[in-house]
């Protein structure tokens, strides 16, 4: 019934074979990445154990988000990169928000209030050039931290 010349049988057990290694390939892929995403959550999780064991850092404060199984960024970490991305509005930041800025201490996040008051607000970022204390290399480290709304 089926007659294959010696050519077309070589050529269907070659393909066989194709498919056949294929099918180990996708096997071993899926085999080693489920072994390496497991070894990354038992890494995650030994991470959270240490933040969680460091002075300052209480879990049962825990913030509610949960990244990784078993990984949770306590408060204090979380005020930290929301200080880090987010941008400070020079119209209606307190004095305690500019201090968060790099180089801005109490007395000069005072004179950007006062000068704020005195001009009503803030039109350009620039503008902070012309408060007693910053020059163009502090306006340079802060600019990516501030915006004026």
């Amino acid at each position: 019934m089926l007659d294959f010349s010696v050519q077309e049988r070589r050529f269907v057990l070659f393909l066989l074979g194709s498919f056949l290694i294929g099918c180990a390939v996708n096997l071993y892929r899926q085999t080693q990445s489920s072994s390496a995403l497991s070894a990354w959550h038992i890494q995650q999780n030994e991470l959270a154990q240490k933040i969680n064991s460091m002075p300052g850092i209480h879990p049962e404060r825990a913030a509610t988000t949960q990244p990784a199984q078993g990984v949770y960024l306590s408060n204090t970490l979380l005020q930290r990169k929301n200080r880090l991305i987010t941008k400070i509005n020079l119209n209606n930041a307190s004095s305690e928000e500019m201090q968060q800025l790099e180089g801005i201490g109490p007395a000069l996040a005072s004179r950007i209030i006062a000068f704020r008051e005195a001009n009503n607000g803030f039109s350009s970022i620039e503008q902070l050039q012309q408060v007693k204390g910053i020059g163009p290399k502090t306006l340079a480290r802060i600019r990516d931290r501030v915006c004026v709304k």
